[in-house]
């Protein structure tokens, strides 16, 4: 009864620690997500204003948004125009600021790149809008992903503009990507924009990425330590949870094997005591043999 109480409790403990350390991560994962973008309440809204007007913030809409799973809003050629649009026009927006204020010229010539590259896509995608989907609404609510980089200028500015570009663009390039492995563009002209958008802006986070280790050492991108923590988090409760199944198995394992041994014993000497009566009884062993037989046995 012991061993049993014993075991079950074990059981019960493994259970109530993996448990523990499930919520744990739960709470942990909700915290460093909601710091994965700690920007001010104010965002970037001159954009909105920008080449055709398309980016309008919805209702409630007040910080930078996550990147989301691209499918939600991307299921064909025309939510690619109409999400690409907007997304292009916020980061001219920002590169303008950044090109008068920032006092790098490797940041100047950027600014100037992005200004020039994406202004020219976005007429274009507004021609391709206008000539292949008139009939529909060209209008989204578009939330901004970067903050408002009005009042910084110098080291303040270049830093947080690298830090919200580089997952501007990532957003970029998994849009691009979604729309190429997806099969959704109708038109190779926007098959191939989708692909120089990728490759481009590929380019372009890794370079991003250079200058904040060159220029910022060891520090963190917005977001990137909080996304490390949650794997780590996650990794280490899944290591957690699987040592505390195996120990939970060993000991039912234990227990069982256990009772198994003992029944068996129990058993084994049972049918020898059987088969030493049946001999005793038909007189093929003495008395003295069979009580030292009879000795041995329960001993």
């Amino acid at each position: 009864m012991k061993k049993t109480t014993l075991v079950l409790f074990s059981v019960a403990l493994v259970f109530l620690l993996g448990l523990a350390v499930y919520v744990t991560f739960l709470v942990l994962a909700s915290g460093t997500s909601q710091q994965t973008y700690p920007y001010a309440p104010d965002v970037q809204q001159n954009f909105q204003h920008g080449p055709g007007g398309r980016g309008r913030m919805g209702p409630g809409m007040m910080g930078p948004r996550m990147m989301g799973p691209i499918d939600a809003f991307i299921n064909s050629e025309y939510d690619f125009l109409v999400h690409m649009i907007p997304h292009h026009e916020e980061a001219v927006s920002a590169a303008g600021i950044l090109k008068e204020n920032t006092e790098r010229e490797e940041m100047e010539k950027f600014a100037e790149d992005i200004i020039r590259t994406q202004s020219e896509e976005i007429e274009q995608m507004t021609t391709w809008l206008t000539t292949w989907y008139p009939e529909k609404d060209h209008d989204i609510d578009y939330q901004p992903m970067m903050r408002d980089l009005e009042n910084l200028k110098g080291e303040a500015l270049d830093r947080a503009f690298l830090e919200d570009m580089i997952f501007h663009h990532m957003e970029a390039v998994m849009m691009s990507q979604h729309l190429i492995s997806q099969g959704l563009a109708e038109h190779e002209e926007i098959a191939s924009l989708a692909r120089n958008i990728s490759n481009t802006q590929r380019d372009e986070i890794h370079m991003m990425r250079n200058w904040m280790a060159e220029w910022y050492g060891n520090a963190q991108i917005a977001g990137t330590s909080s996304g490390i923590m949650m794997i780590w988090i996650g990794l280490t409760a899944l290591a957690v949870l699987i040592v505390l199944a195996v120990l939970a198995v060993w000991l039912i394992r234990v227990k069982f094997s256990g009772s198994t041994g003992s029944m068996s014993k129990v058993s084994s000497v049972k049918s020898a005591r059987e088969l030493l009566d049946m001999r005793y009884a038909k007189g093929e062993v003495s008395q003295e043999e069979y009580l030292n037989a009879r000795k041995n046995l329960e001993s």
